[in-house]
């Protein structure tokens, strides 16, 4: 399957703020189309708002914050800042998969559209569905979308976290399965 076969649409964002005269105004208001990691991938990923820190700093005035975002949204392998959050959507095409991996980060995710399934590296495994939600806590986990028609859409906030530690075992950050 190839990206030209996507059919969910693009994301509406609007970002808010204030001008120099502290008034209020949208400061952004665009449509987000999805990246794509490698020419080969079926799924969408939208990165729509990161903040390095936490709390946030609101004080960007109209005009900076725009040029700023653009060019610090992350990777593949940059899910996550550590002090900060992401607030991001994916796409799973219909069949697709997503290799296991391990993030530092604790993620909340809505099931906005479809189902996925959850395997985790021990084999345990779980179909969510719209309307459900996840709260994924920095373990080895894979997600499949099962449905071979129907397109799969979360909407995902990442906030970075220390790394996991179990017994005195550190399970840091884990892409060692992901295609090349």
């Amino acid at each position: 399957m190839s990206t030209t076969s996507y059919s969910l649409p693009n994301i509406r964002r609007v970002v808010t703020g204030h001008t120099a005269e502290a008034e209020p105004t949208i400061i952004l208001d665009e449509s987000v189309q999805p990246k794509f990691w490698h020419p080969k991938s079926t799924n969408g990923v939208f990165d729509l708002y990161r903040t390095e820190q936490v709390p946030a700093n609101n004080n960007e005035v109209k005009g900076e914050w725009v040029d700023s975002i653009a060019h610090s949204l992350p990777g593949p392998a940059g899910l996550s800042t550590l002090n900060g959050a992401t607030f991001r959507v994916f796409d799973y095409a219909p069949g697709s998969s997503v290799f296991p991996h391990r993030t530092e980060s604790l993620d909340f995710g809505i099931i906005m559209q479809g189902s996925v399934v959850l395997d985790l590296e021990n084999g345990e495994s779980t179909i969510l569905k719209q309307g459900d939600v996840i709260v994924q806590r920095g373990v080895l986990h894979s997600w499949k979308n099962p449905s071979p028609t129907e397109w799969t859409r979360i909407y995902w906030v990442v906030v970075g976290a220390k790394p996991v530690e179990v017994n005195g075992q550190v399970l840091g950050e884990d892409w060692s399965r992901r295609p090349q």
